[in-house]
Formats: structure tokens, C-alpha cells, sequence
């Protein structure tokens, strides 16, 4: 599987090679990128609790994001949750150590969404990756 952060692009061939790249990504706030065969599923990695994951279908469906508290419509998390300049609300912060887990499932899985999170649609006119 490709996997893109910052101005590296990586082919992963085994779970020990993401951990590597997850770790090494993770030194800053930024936005990782595995493109599967279905879609590319985004992870925010790098802030000290919590995390995003963004995912993009190639196929007619819309883009997702992970659901933490669906009733936190507020930036409230300090510090802030942003990757790559990029700012998300606290509804999208999962823990760390959850997105990770989900992260591992997809590339597992070979790219199946994985249903350890709760998945929304992204509010229109945004993008995923």
C-alpha cells in the first residue's frame, strides 16, 4: 500500500513498515495518507491525545470522517486539532491510540473501511484527500 505524509511517498509491504512510518510521521502534526485500491483513508497524526481519519472513496460515495463526540461543535482541544494547517472541530478527535488501531485494521484489511470508529459524511463541499 502507498503511503504519503509531508514530501515522502512510501510503498508499506508489512504492519512493522507502518508502525515505522506512523512513528516517524507522528514527530509532527500532519496529515498521512494510505491510498488503497478503494479509497485513501487520512489519518491527523502528531498532536499529543488525539487524532482525525478522513476517508475518501474512489467509488460514488462521499467522503467520511471518524465520529468522537457528536456533540462537540467547538475547537475547544488544547492545544487545537490541526494537522498540516489544516483545523478540524473536537466532533472529528478520536483518541491517538484508537485512530492507530484503525489504521492498522485498513491496511490489514487490504483498504476495508474499518468499523472499530463511527463513520459520517463529510459536510458538503469539503474534501477527504
Amino acid at each position: 500500500m502507498d503511503v504519503r505524509f509531508g514530501n515522502e511517498q512510501r510503498t508499506v509491504k508489512s504492519l512493522a513498515d507502518l508502525e515505522a512510518v506512523l512513528m516517524e510521521a507522528a514527530r509532527h502534526e500532519t496529515l498521512l495518507f494510505l491510498v488503497g485500491d478503494s479509497g485513501t483513508l487520512v489519518v491527523g497524526v502528531g498532536h499529543p491525545t488525539h487524532a482525525v481519519l478522513l476517508y475518501n472513496p474512489k467509488a460514488s460515495r462521499p467522503p467520511m470522517h471518524a465520529l468522537g463526540d457528536a456533540t462537540a461543535d467547538s475547537c475547544a482541544l488544547e492545544p487545537p486539532l490541526a494537522f498540516d494547517g489544516r483545523g478540524f472541530f473536537d466532533r472529528c478527535a478520536i483518541p491517538a491510540h484508537q485512530a492507530r488501531r484503525a489504521v492498522q485494521a485498513f491496511f490489514a484489511s487490504s483498504d476495508v473501511l474499518p468499523e472499530s470508529v463511527v463513520w459520517e459524511p463529510e459536510p458538503v463541499g469539503s474534501n477527504a484527500g
